[in-house]
């Protein structure tokens, strides 16, 4: 009875539209129901359950949340700010355009929920669990002291800013137009992730492991990639400009399409990769291993390929025009098209 009262006169708080401030509510249920506008400051839930209910339109702040559960509640167009999350878990539970801003996670749990928009953003700690979740839009920005891990879970657009990679555990979990912006991922394994679409524009990803990755149509524009690992990764239609791979391994990928202009690509292994229609335009490629590559409509042009082996491989109509060539080991040039004489005249005359 003493429950029921203490909830009624909450919920009669929040239908007048009063502010709710500076209280303890502990080891309370709370069942069905919607908290429409609640505006809740300064106050205690401990052991609180929350279970199939409606938050709409809340503003929480500076509230601390010790050992509750969220059960198939849903939690839309609310803001959380300065909030403490303890031991929480939310679980089926959806998010729809759900921002927490400078909350704290410690040991907090979203398992079997749906994300469909929202923002973590400035949180002094994020320590949490991602288990069983889709999460479709979802912005993690100016962390600290973070531990995730995200266990069999699909994310379709989760954006990441000056995020260290070290801090992430993945298990079973599929990216499609994953944004990581000047982020750090140096030594990390995506070996067998699905990136399919997704952006680590400017990030230092120096020795990461991709091999057997999904990345097609992914973007390392600008990225450090130097000795990572790309073996029989799917690059399909792959962006990889101005990026720094040297020394890194393409052997076996499926590069189809991939654009990898301007990047430094010096004693890279492409053994046995698909290059078929593969933009190399202006790379720097001395020493660079394509033996048994194919290469059908290949472009090398004005590439330094010096040095670079390739016995083995197959072209097509593959362009070489204006290449630097010396010491190149190319077996059979069968297959690679004629110097446009006209072409290189043209563009003399333009420079001059």
């Amino acid at each position: 009875m003493e429950q029921a009262v203490v909830q009624q006169q909450f919920l009669s708080k929040v239908n007048d539209g009063e502010s709710i401030e500076g209280l303890l509510w502990k080891d309370l249920h709370w069942q069905g129901g919607e908290w429409h506008g609640a505006e809740i400051r300064k106050c205690i839930f401990e052991h609180n359950r929350f279970i199939g209910m409606d938050w709409w339109s809340c503003h929480v702040d500076t509230v601390v949340f010790a050992g509750i559960r969220w059960s198939e509640t849903t939690l839309r167009d609310c803001v959380f700010t300065s909030c403490r999350f303890v031991n929480c878990i939310f679980e089926r539970t959806i998010f729809k355009a759900h921002q927490f801003v400078e909350c704290a996670f410690d040991a907090c749990v979203f398992t079997e929920c749906q994300y469909l928009e929202g923002t973590l953003a400035n949180s002094p700690m994020l320590d949490l669990n991602i288990e069983a979740s889709r999460i479709e839009k979802l912005v993690v920005t100016g962390s600290r002291q973070v531990s995730l891990r995200f266990k069999e879970s699909t994310f379709t657009h989760l954006v990441l800013t000056d995020f260290d990679f070290t801090y992430l555990t993945l298990e079973n979990a599929a990216f499609t137009n994953l944004i990581a912006l000047e982020c750090t991922a140096k030594n990390y394994s995506f070996q067998g992730v699905q990136l399919t679409q997704s952006q680590f524009t400017d990030s230092d990803m120096s020795g990461s492991d991709f091999s057997h990755a999904n990345l097609v149509q992914a973007c390392f524009k600008g990225c450090g990639l130097q000795e990572c690992r790309f073996d029989h990764a799917d690059m399909r239609q792959a962006l990889m400009i101005d990026a720094n791979a040297a020394h890194a391994v393409f052997a076996g990928a499926q590069l189809e399409c991939a654009n990898l202009s301007g990047t430094n690509g010096e004693r890279a292994v492409f053994r046995g990769a698909n290059m078929t229609m593969t933009a190399l335009n202006r790379c720097n490629l001395q020493y660079a291993d394509f033996s048994d590559c194919s290469m059908e409509f290949t472009d090398f042009s004005y590439a330094n390929i010096s040095h670079a082996d390739f016995r083995g491989g197959r072209f097509m109509r593959s362009k070489h025009h204006a290449v630097i060539d010396d010491g190149t080991r190319y077996g059979s040039k069968q297959g690679i098209l004629p110097p446009d004489h006209e072409l290189l005249r043209a563009e003399q005359w333009v420079k001059l």
